[in-house]
C-alpha cells in the first residue's frame, strides 16, 4: 500500500523540479538531465514516471497555474472590502519579484501556440482570473462602493490583460518600468472604472 503514495510523492517532486528548471533555464533550453539534477534523480527515473516529457510539462503547467490562482483567491477572501480586494488582486497579480511560479507560467504559456493542451490551460487561467475580478466588481457595485463606468466583464478582462502585459515585461527584466509603476497603472485604471480611490489613500 505504500508504493502508490511513494509514486505520488515522486511525481510531485518531479513537477516541482521541472518548474524550477524551467524558471532557471527557460523552456527552449530544458533537457531531461536538468530535471533529473533538480530532483536528485537519474534521467532513467524521470522517464520511469514520465516517459512522455510533453505530459510532464502539461502537468507542471496545470500545477503552477493552480498555485497562482489559489493564492489570489485566498488573499482576496482575507479581506471583505471590495476596494481592498481590488488592491490585493493587483498586488497578487504583479508579484514583488517574479518567482519560480511566475517564470514557469510565462515560459509554459509560450507552448500554447503549438500545443492545444497548454492553450486550454492558458484559456482556463484567463477565464478564472477574469471571473474573480468580475465577481469583486459586481459585488462592489451592488454594495454601492463602486460606480462602474463599463460592464464588469469588460473591466475585468482589461485589467487582467494589463497585468499580463506588465508581468511579461517585468519577468523579461525590462528596465524601463518597475513593479510599483505597474501596480499604480492597474489601480489607476480600476479607480477610473469604479470611482473608488484605489491609489494613494
Amino acid at each position: 500500500m505504500a508504493r502508490p503514495k511513494r509514486q505520488d510523492e515522486r511525481r510531485r517532486q518531479l513537477v516541482e523540479a521541472t518548474a524550477a528548471a524551467i524558471a532557471d533555464r527557460g523552456l527552449s533550453d530544458l533537457r531531461l538531465r536538468h530535471i533529473a539534477d533538480r530532483a536528485g534523480l537519474s534521467v532513467g527515473s524521470v522517464l520511469y514516471y514520465y516517459p512522455d516529457l510533453d505530459a510532464l510539462l502539461v502537468e507542471v503547467h496545470q500545477q503552477v497555474l493552480d498555485q497562482f490562482y489559489v493564492a489570489r483567491v485566498a488573499a482576496t477572501r482575507a479581506c471583505s472590502d471590495p476596494a481592498d480586494q481590488l488592491r490585493v488582486l493587483v498586488s497578487q497579480g504583479i508579484p514583488d519579484e517574479p518567482d519560480t511560479t511566475m517564470r514557469a507560467i510565462y515560459e509554459l504559456h509560450v507552448a500554447s501556440a503549438r500545443d492545444s493542451s497548454h492553450a486550454t490551460l492558458l484559456t482556463r487561467l484567463w477565464e478564472s482570473e477574469v471571473s474573480l475580478y468580475e465577481s469583486v466588481l459586481r459585488q462592489g457595485a451592488s454594495d454601492g462602493v463602486f460606480a462602474l463606468q463599463d460592464d464588469a466583464r469588460a473591466v475585468a478582462e482589461t485589467v487582467v490583460a494589463l497585468e499580463d502585459a506588465f508581468d511579461l515585461h517585468l519577468t523579461g527584466h525590462n528596465t524601463a518600468l518597475d513593479r510599483g509603476l505597474a501596480v499604480r497603472r492597474c489601480l489607476s485604471y480600476l479607480a477610473a472604472m469604479t470611482g473608488a480611490p484605489l491609489v494613494g489613500d
